[in-house]
């Protein structure tokens, strides 16, 4: 995968009024650094310069290089936020890459052999991507790009739940997740010229009585493996 990069600088001020000063009158991101044992550290992007990788398709599953201060500070993406009625970026949240432990990163879940499909060329179904991004625990080196689901054996009626894919020796799913085991992607049935949701609905009920939702499941383990503490060592 291409190696990003990023070129920052220290943020000597902090708060709402430089902030905006940063945004709209020196054309700057502000955004923090975070994780691992040294503090948080507030840094500015200029806006060309995020505009270089911010489009990059493998953004939140990719260690960026950060020039800051003279320094090479490895990072991931976890959150760039944008102003909600203007095509502003305002903020971006970035967190540290630390040796010897493992990072949570979303990556995309992509379906292969779709036309192959036997529950859509042979029982007229209807693939149902309901899960298009999962988050993995990896160590650095080894983050996957997307994770991949075969749809070619798939039949009518059939799902796939995030248990279904097995064990990766390169990377793990949060367990908050794994114990939810969501599902990925469905086929539905076609009924009287109308899709059939009824077993997907069924589903829906059953999840809702665990208290949490397949997407509230995604940010609960994003945000548990945000802090330190939560970081995991690799074996």
């Amino acid at each position: 995968m291409e190696s990003l990069k990023l070129k920052a600088e220290v943020r000597e001020k902090v708060g709402g009024l430089s902030s905006k000063t940063a945004i709209y009158k020196e054309d700057k991101i502000p955004g923090i650094i975070y994780g691992g044992k040294d503090a948080p550290q507030p840094i500015l992007v200029k806006n060309n310069e995020l505009l270089k990788i911010i489009n990059n398709d493998g953004l939140f599953n990719s260690v960026v290089e950060v020039e800051l201060d003279g320094k090479v500070v490895n990072v991931v993406f976890k959150e760039v936020q944008k102003h909600p009625a203007k095509n502003i970026f305002t903020h971006i949240d970035l967190q540290r890459v630390v040796k010897g432990t493992k990072v949570n990163v979303v990556v995309p879940v992509v379906l292969k052999n779709q036309d192959k499909c036997f529950g859509v060329k042979i029982e007229g179904g209807v693939i149902n991507h309901v899960l298009k991004e999962v988050s993995v625990l990896s160590s650095p080196d080894s983050i996957p790009e997307s994770i991949e689901v075969d749809m070619e054996e798939i039949k009518s009626k059939e799902k796939v739940r995030l248990s279904s894919l097995g064990e990766n020796d390169s990377y793990d799913f949060p367990s908050s997740l794994k114990s939810q085991d969501p599902v990925l992607v469905s086929v539905l049935t076609a009924k009287g010229g109308s899709l059939d949701f009824e077993d997907e609905e069924t589903d829906d009920v059953e999840e809702g009585a665990d208290g949490e939702s397949t997407e509230s499941s995604d940010e609960k383990s994003s945000e548990e493996n945000n802090s330190d503490s939560s970081e995991e060592k690799s074996e």
